[in-house]
């Protein structure tokens, strides 16, 4: 292709050793420097980073655990920023375990809202004992299932909690038509991201052979598993957002509610302030 860069005949050798992960991706290790083995899975992860200093100004008045929500998202980032660019087992399971951290306060968040004392109680250590436990285990085995077992899990459980706080804290139906709206779209996004990832996993001869053919940048486009990234940091974000609105003393329901992608400031909501 026209303007484009072929890709080299042999991996460039890492400057940091070879890689040592269990996992690893379709995306070719070390094609563009040595320095980075997956570069576009990497540098994806910068959508995570910027959602959360995204909430981080957003949030800059609210509360702790609101703010630990998006450190969490941050966390994801850079955690699997540093897998996608090292391709070692530690890093791979600071990535791994960053992503049930970050679900986790989220349902703690979600959950604790408007319980009693004795109920956060007995909750929170509950959930920190099992994702220490998981921790344990997913680090000592490398065993996959339980691990996106548990993921799949806490996402669900702050789906359909966020779905029970807009009913409990938004009274009109024309504003819980909209909201639920949002939590589609942010489930969308990730559903959608994993068919990606799928993709890119089942696929990945013919894809790799199609990249091949086109040449960098363009073909940065197919590297499904970036995608995967860039779609679960927007869908993360929004529900992150539905969560911190829907549990502050006064929840924010505005005509244009949540950022998606190209807005990042809620005007609306910010005159509510």
């Amino acid at each position: 292709m026209t303007f484009s860069v072929p890709y080299p005949s042999e991996p460039l050798t890492p400057a940091f050793g070879p890689p040592t992960s269990k996992a690893n991706f379709c995306e070719e290790d070390f094609v563009v420097s040595a320095w980075i083995a997956e570069f576009v899975n990497t540098l994806s992860n910068l959508t995570y980073v910027l959602y959360a200093i995204r909430g981080f100004r957003r949030s800059q008045h609210g509360s702790h655990a609101a703010k630990a929500m998006y450190a969490g998202l941050a966390l994801v980032g850079i955690c699997s920023a540093l897998f996608h660019g090292l391709l070692k087992y530690w890093s791979q399971m600071f990535d791994d375990t960053s992503m049930i951290i970050a679900s986790a306060t989220v349902l703690h968040r979600s959950m604790t809202y408007g319980q009693s004392k004795e109920f956060s109680q007995i909750f929170t250590p509950t959930l920190v004992a099992l994702v220490v436990i998981e921790t344990i285990y997913h680090t000592v085995t490398n065993e996959i299932k339980v691990h996106e077992l548990a993921f799949l899990i806490l996402i669900a459980l702050v789906a359909l909690r966020t779905r029970q706080l807009v009913k409990q804290r938004v009274s009109k139906e024309q504003d819980r038509r909209r909201l639920r709206w949002v939590i589609a779209l942010g489930a969308g996004c990730m559903v959608f991201g994993y068919f990606l990832w799928q993709l890119d996993f089942r696929y990945c001869a013919e894809l790799t052979q199609l990249k091949r053919a086109v040449g960098m940048p363009w073909s940065f486009v197919l590297e499904f598993h970036g995608w995967w990234h860039v779609l679960t940091a927007v869908g993360a974000f929004t529900f992150m957002s539905l969560v911190e609105s829907l549990t502050q003393e006064r929840a924010i329901v505005s005509v244009n509610p949540f950022s998606f992608v190209a807005r990042w400031f809620h005007q609306d909501e910010e005159k509510q302030r």
